[in-house]
C-alpha cells in the first residue's frame, strides 16, 4: 500500500472507525486504542492491499475484530473468588455455554463462512460489508460507486445465494 492512499484512508475514516470501536467498547481510550491498532494492521498488510475500496473494507474489518477482542479480554478479566461471594457462583456457572452448544455454535459458523466465501465477489462484498462490517447499504453504495438500490438487490440476491448453499 502506497503511503499516500494510506494517508488518504486514516484521515478520511477515522471517525467511521472511532464510532465503530466506540459503539463495541463505550470507552474512549480503549476505542483510541482499536482504532491506532486496526492502523497499524492495515499498514503492515502492505502491498496485499491493492485498491481504496478493498482497504476501506479491511481496516474496518481490523477495527471491528481488535475491538471485539478487547471486549472480550475485558470480559475475561479474573476477579478473586473472595470478592464475589458464594451466593454468586450458581449464577456464574449457569451462564457457562453448554460444550455441546458451544460446538454446533462453532460448526454453524463455519458453515456459514463456508457459504460466504462461495459467493460472487459482488455478493460477498454487500454481505460482509452490511451484516459484520454494519454499514448502511448507502454507505456501501458510496465505497463501491453504485446505488443503494443496486446493493440492495446484491444484498438480497446474496441471501437467496446463502439459504441455496446452508440447505445443501
Amino acid at each position: 500500500m502506497q503511503e499516500q492512499l494510506f494517508k488518504q484512508i486514516a484521515t478520511r475514516l477515522r471517525p467511521r472507525l472511532i464510532a465503530l470501536a466506540r459503539s463495541i467498547l463505550r470507552n474512549d481510550e480503549e476505542t483510541a486504542d482499536a482504532v491506532q491498532d486496526a492502523l497499524v494492521l492495515l499498514w503492515r498488510m502492505g502491498d496485499r492491499v491493492q485498491t481504496k475500496d478493498e482497504a476501506e473494507r479491511v481496516v474496518m474489518r481490523i477495527t471491528r475484530n481488535v475491538s471485539l477482542n478487547k471486549q472480550k479480554r475485558r470480559r475475561l478479566q479474573t476477579t478473586p473468588l473472595e470478592s464475589i461471594g458464594t451466593d454468586a457462583l450458581p449464577a456464574l456457572t449457569a451462564r457457562q455455554q453448554n460444550p455441546q452448544e458451544a460446538l454446533e455454535r462453532q460448526e454453524r459458523e463455519r458453515s456459514i463462512d463456508r457459504a460466504i466465501h462461495q459467493l460472487p465477489t459482488a455478493q460477498r462484498a454487500a454481505i460482509l460489508l452490511h451484516y459484520m462490517d454494519g454499514l448502511t447499504y448507502g454507505q456501501i453504495a458510496a465505497i463501491r460507486g453504485t446505488t443503494e438500490a443496486a446493493v440492495r438487490m446484491t444484498a438480497a440476491r446474496a441471501k437467496e445465494h446463502l439459504i441455496k448453499l446452508l440447505k445443501q
